[in-house]
């Protein structure tokens, strides 16, 4: 059946010395592989550009639910990033919000809403001006909604403890000891239901950002168990003042 749709690039993996398998989040079908030829080959670096990870793309597929490879027929950008590809800063950010979205999205089915706020958080990275250095711990706290563990709080309680094992902002300090209390907790909430448009009144320096940053991927270990650790965490305590 061939189908168009919009993805977003994922991950890619050396299958043969003609191919690669291109793991893209699709606006259609979730996360999906595609067999792609020829990548490695000098006359596709055009081609080869457009799979680089977080590209957006416009896609014309060949797809069946009864494999587990997916073939593209014809593939254009449905965006092409502007200051991404010279700023350092926000092409390190980049970097950790695809091994974010590899470890969250695995199995993704379908879910358009899903796909149009990652499509619309990447090009607000790329237009943004300022604030940009909080992208990730806002995206991190605003893709829990869509994971299906977003704090919840009551709004007139005094806040002192954030539960990380059951993700709620409480004044009560839990049994089992999986908490964060103090300043950790007021820098988690200065990110809580913020947009980013709100990036840029959150005045974090490099340890407060490192700390809510490792905070909030203690919180989804707690709730994706196969998380683990990143790899990119020690370039963007490089990179972020």
């Amino acid at each position: 059946m061939i189908v168009n749709t919009r993805g977003v690039v994922i991950k890619q993996t050396k299958f043969s010395d003609s191919g690669v398998i291109v793991k893209i989040f699709t606006e259609q079908y979730g996360m999906q592989s595609f067999f792609v030829r020829g990548l490695k080959s000098r006359k596709s670096k055009s081609k080869a550009a457009m799979f680089q990870p977080l590209s957006i793309l416009d896609l014309v597929i060949n797809f069946s639910d009864k494999k587990s490879l997916q073939t593209i027929k014809d593939i254009d950008l449905a965006y092409s990033y502007k200051s991404i590809p010279d700023n350092m800063v926000k092409r390190s950010v980049l970097f950790f919000i695809v091994e974010l979205l590899y470890k969250c999205l695995k199995d993704e089915v379908k879910n358009k809403e899903l796909f149009d706020w990652i499509n619309g958080s990447l090009v607000w990275l790329d237009i943004a001006n300022e604030g940009y250095a909080n992208f990730h711990l806002l995206f991190m706290m605003q893709l829990t909604k869509f994971l299906g563990f977003y704090p919840s709080k009551l709004s007139m309680m005094e806040i002192s403890i954030f539960d990380l094992q059951d993700g709620q902002f409480t004044n009560t300090i839990p049994l089992h000891g999986n908490y964060l209390s103090g300043d950790e907790v007021n820098n988690i909430m200065s990110i809580y239901s913020k947009s980013f448009e709100d990036a840029t009144s959150i005045k974090f320096n490099r340890e407060n950002r490192m700390q809510v940053l490792e905070n909030l991927i203690k919180y989804y270990n707690f709730h994706i168990p196969s998380m683990g650790g990143f790899k990119s965490l020690e370039i963007l305590s490089v990179i972020l003042d």
